[in-house]
């Protein structure tokens, strides 16, 4: 049975280029059936597609977007394709080579399905990476940065810098399949993909059909330690930093005796303890052939 066609339009992450976005999606579908939503609020994605069913969803937007369409379709018999017009567009670094969101959508039929898992931090699925620590504060600090226009394609990065100085290291309890660490930390990441932050290679070793979540866990270091291993986070070579451990695992469980943020694919919230855990197979999303 053939699926029907539903483009999910974030209006914020969109909101630059809404009737480009929206002309584009017209010309490249002209001739076939599709649908056009364009939400109006946070979670407006989520709720929509709750009620969809045998569609293949096309998330316009960013990292997200896309978390509003997986939660939304988790469990359900519905595609996703991405459609890179956010700001970060990191999960679909590991679908495609392709950057330009354009030609990726003239291009999507020489894209097709493929199983691939999903990461579960409490009851918020993801498709990408969780995280707590210095991540997820520069994530909470690069609020300020994005709300000035000619900050917003850098935020992350001018926020990765500000965070330096102002973060201090977290000390939760892990537990992972069973075995359990506790000593300080910068930060801790469950990855099911290999990017975030707008092209942060910190999980090389991530695959999203292998049944696993990477956990990467970065020591609690100095500030000047900290400035010599950013340049490695950037390009993917902090796996050989002494101070960067990579342990694959099924399920995680996180407690703090003082309130963490958690970075879920660019959305934070406040937490003392949750699981993560990563569900095998638990999307099909579109990939370049």
């Amino acid at each position: 049975m053939l699926k029907k066609k539903v483009f999910l339009i974030n209006s914020y992450s969109c909101r630059d280029k809404m009737d480009t976005v929206r002309e584009l999606i017209k010309t490249v579908m002209a001739g076939e059936e599709y649908e056009i939503f364009e939400s109006e609020y946070s979670g407006h994605i989520t709720e929509y597609c709750k009620n969809l069913s045998n569609c293949v969803l096309f998330s316009v937007g960013g990292d997200g977007t896309l978390l509003e369409v997986v939660n939304g379709s988790a469990g359900s018999d519905n595609e996703i394709f991405v459609i890179p017009a956010g700001s970060g567009n990191d999960f679909c670094r590991v679908l495609t080579d392709e950057k330009d969101c354009k030609k990726i959508l003239r291009d999507h039929d020489s894209y097709a399905p493929e199983t691939v898992d999903c990461g579960k931090a409490g009851d918020t699925f993801f498709a990408n990476i969780a995280s707590v620590g210095y991540d997820a504060e520069i994530v909470k600090n690069s609020l300020k940065f994005k709300s000035k226009p000619v900050l917003r394609k850098i935020s992350y990065i001018a926020s990765l810098l500000y965070t330096i100085f102002t973060f201090k290291p977290i000390s939760p309890k892990l537990e992972i399949d069973g075995t359990v660490y506790s000593k300080p930390l910068l930060l801790a990441a469950f990855a099911n993909g290999e990017y975030y932050g707008g092209g942060i290679h910190i999980a090389p070793t991530a695959r999203i059909d292998d049944g696993y979540l990477d956990v990467y866990l970065c020591d609690a270091v100095s500030r000047f330690t900290l400035i010599t291993l950013l340049p490695k986070l950037l390009n993917g070579s902090h796996v050989k930093d002494k101070h960067m451990h990579i342990i694959k695992a099924k399920e995680i469980k996180l407690s703090s005796e003082k309130p963490l943020l958690m970075n879920i694919d660019g959305e934070l919230e406040e937490i003392t303890e949750t699981s993560v855990s990563v569900v095998e197979g638990g999307a099909r999303f579109y990939c370049k052939q």
